[in-house]
């Protein structure tokens, strides 16, 4: 950076972390300045530093002496501006690396040091820092849920949230399916989230850990008044390593009741014949209070890296049966032109036999339009019907 004066500082100070920007109140204000020179208006520093403190701004610098070294100078002035700039005590906000690509070295513990800032005071492991909040979503009657694969060291979690409440349960409330003894992990839960609703009203949240063991797992719970109260009713679980089982869930009511009839959990990377990702989707039949398996959707049996069930989406009722419809996606499906399966509802279920698959016959190289129909599949469901029928 050319220059650490007044006005940057200001605006880093003010601009930066205002609500207009995305601040929120209250929460870590943290700057990080990397420079290579002093400064050129150096007399300006202890103004702007004083609005740095006033805001609570924590600032880390990171001093970079290739210049120095290279031209043989003497980096002592530098140094000790940049100690000036940095919070207090020095060995904790300041670094120096002799190069630019000495930095990398200095990443790991740069990164410590900053979560440690976000309430995780034991950085020996992750809780919430990492939580990339909005993974995965689902809308619900009285609000929205939220998938957080990358919580408490990625083995995930979720969010409820509705206009009077935000719910996060606590890792604790996951032991019966993800031991806690099972550290680094990374199950991923969160990956996927949804809801089913079973007869008599009462509903099911649904979220998908598709590292599990590295065979997936899929779990139905629900969560109370409290962030504290969680109740897992039942885990369906993957059968192969590296499937990818419960990565995407589709609930469907085929018969337009208003009560979930089927769940649909897909394993896009399943392994079929000749070692070829084929991927693989199954079928859960919804009862009273839990499911049960209930056989997998067919695909094209040639073996081919077709990752089918990338994409789950429930249809209204196409063929006008009286049945509401599935589609399934296989992005590489076609060498790697990508496919959309479609499937017809009955009495409850769905019939296993695909009725029409939709490939992507469009060769034109120059548009490279090899990606595969389905990787954008979330998206044409405003369109569906005229696509599928």
């Amino acid at each position: 950076m050319p220059s650490v004066g007044r006005s940057q500082w200001s605006s880093c100070s003010t601009e930066a972390f205002s609500p207009e920007r995305g601040g929120r109140e209250g929460a870590t204000r943290l700057m990080i300045v990397v420079t290579d020179g002093e400064s050129h208006d150096s007399e300006e520093l202890p103004e702007a530093l004083r609005e740095c403190q006033e805001r609570n701004v924590t600032r880390y610098a990171i001093a970079v002496l290739g210049h120095y070294i290279r031209r043989q100078k003497d980096p002592n002035a530098f140094i000790d501006e940049i100690k000036f700039i940095a919070s207090d005590p020095d060995e904790k906000f300041f670094f120096n690396v002799t190069d630019e690509a000495a930095l990398n070295d200095i990443v790991d513990a740069l990164g410590d040091r900053i979560f440690s800032l976000e309430g995780t005071r034991e950085y020996s492991s992750f809780e919430l820092e990492m939580s990339q909040v909005g993974f995965s979503t689902h809308l619900l009657e009285d609000g929205i849920l939220f998938g957080m694969v990358g919580a408490y060291d990625w083995d995930g979690a979720v969010l409820r949230e509705s206009p009077n409440e935000r719910l996060i349960p606590p890792q604790k409330a996951f032991e019966s399916e993800f031991p806690l003894r099972m550290k680094n992990h990374a199950a991923y839960l969160g990956y996927t989230v949804s809801s089913i609703k079973l007869r008599g009203g009462r509903g099911l949240l649904v979220a998908g850990a598709p590292r599990f063991k590295h065979k997936g797992k899929v779990i139905l719970f629900e969560m109370g008044g409290r962030t504290d109260t969680l109740r897992i009713t039942q885990a369906l679980t993957g059968e192969q390593i590296g499937g990818y089982f419960g990565s995407e869930v589709c609930p469907v009511d085929v018969d337009g009741d208003g009560v979930t009839d089927v769940l649909l959990v897909s394993a896009p990377m399943y392994l079929g014949a000749q070692n070829k990702e084929t991927g693989r989707v199954y079928v859960y039949k919804v009862g009273q209070s839990l499911l049960s398996f209930n056989g997998t959707l067919e695909s094209d049996p040639k073996p081919q890296d077709a990752r089918f069930g990338f994409a789950l989406l429930a249809l209204p009722d196409l063929n006008q049966d009286g049945f509401n419809d599935v589609a399934v996606g296989a992005p590489l499906e076609d060498g790697h032109q990508g496919a959309v399966y479609l499937y017809h509802g009955q009495r409850n279920t769905l019939r296993p036999q695909y009725t029409q698959a939709s490939i992507n016959n469009n060769n034109n190289n120059n548009n490279n339009n090899t990606i595969g129909l389905l990787y954008v599949f979330r998206a044409v469901w405003p369109c569906s019907r005229s696509i599928l029928s």
